[in-house]
């Protein structure tokens, strides 16, 4: 019996929200409300700003490689692209992310796609590649703060022990089960459509050889270097900014672990992270540096909260504008005031 489209979509997105309410239900049982409304009213707002410049650096960091590779697609369909355009669609990306997961790569490539006229396929496969690349180091950064920290992970293996937190057996033994679901549904959905799939495939690798066809390989490893040393400021400047740093002496390397942990939660098929994000870097905080529970809550509901107002925002906005110079005035040009913009 085949699941209308419709009905599969519905089931995945429901199964993605209430896994991130079951694991938020989780994060915040237990922690005390009143100290965490005082540990947020006693942070140094004024780092804000900060997260918010570095935030966007990052991303523009990101964009910048991922020219490299576009630009080999670009030039065989003679289009011309860039960056701020594909910055643009970067941030469309993460706003979407927030919404549906998982759908945010689809949204960046649909937007080039639909503005520059370039294979879909094609930019898939230049974000595949990224996304490769960014696991690969992320496996890496993994591997150094488990150890690093190696002497300290028994605690997280006595936390989690079946006496003490049977929910984390429920919450993977959901999680499995999630994702046989979501593989079940997108194999179904595939069937019947084997025809169109070697010329969608043949065009993905167009996209994937991209890493090694760009004369600006050297791009794609210094811009991963600086966006990951950026990631790891992002992660390290709240701890400043609640002052979580100060009693047990934190660096910025301990920033970098605990950003290269909370990664893995937002690898969790949640909206933009919700949930699994928060469990799994309160967990990191409480057990790993003894930060009190109120303390590591108020860290990771102000982290993924301010990402989640900053992409809508800046997504929304974009958006806005692209919009109204559509259907409003053009530029002499033809082309979208965003793209007159001389690049720097």
């Amino acid at each position: 019996m085949k699941i209308p489209k419709r009905t599969r979509n519905l089931l995945f997105h429901v199964l993605s929200i209430s896994l991130a309410v079951l694991l938020i239900w989780l994060s915040l049982r237990g922690v005390n409300l009143g100290e965490f409304w005082d540990t947020m009213r006693s942070a140094n707002f004024g780092w804000i700003p900060l997260v918010i410049g570095v935030t966007f650096v990052s991303h523009w960091i990101r964009t910048i490689r991922w020219h490299a590779m576009v630009t080999v697609i670009a030039e065989k369909s003679s289009s011309q692209i860039t960056i701020r355009t594909l910055f643009a669609s970067v941030m469309i990306g993460y706003m979407v992310n927030y919404a549906l997961p998982r759908a945010g790569e689809i949204a960046r490539c649909t937007y080039v796609s639909a503005r520059k006229k370039i294979s879909f396929s094609g930019l898939l496969g230049t974000v595949a590649a990224e996304r490769i690349a960014d696991t690969l180091v992320l496996f890496l950064g993994l591997l150094v703060t488990g150890f690093l920290l190696r002497e300290r992970f028994h605690v997280i293996m006595d936390v989690i022990a079946m006496p003490n937190l049977p929910w984390v057996w429920i919450i993977t033994g959901c999680t499995v089960l999630a994702l046989i679901i979501f593989l079940g549904l997108r194999h179904q959905a595939l069937s019947g459509l084997q025809s169109r799939l070697k010329n969608v495939f043949r065009t993905f690798l167009d996209g994937f050889r991209t890493v090694y066809q760009t004369p600006l390989q050297w791009r794609l490893i210094w811009t991963t270097v600086v966006m990951w040393f950026l990631y790891g400021l992002m992660a390290y400047i709240p701890l400043v900014m609640f002052g979580l740093h100060v009693n047990i002496s934190l660096t910025y390397w301990d920033g970098m672990a605990i950003m290269f942990i909370g990664a893995l939660g937002m690898t969790v098929p949640t909206p933009g992270g919700a949930g699994s994000f928060h469990f799994i870097t309160i967990l990191a905080l409480t057990s790993l540096y003894e930060i009190d529970s109120s303390g590591a809550t108020a860290y990771a509901v102000f982290l993924h909260g301010a990402q989640l107002i900053l992409y809508l925002a800046t997504g929304g906005l974009i958006l806005i504008f692209q919009t109204r110079n559509r259907f409003g005035k053009k530029s002499h040009r033809g082309h979208d005031d965003f793209d007159n913009i001389k690049p720097y």
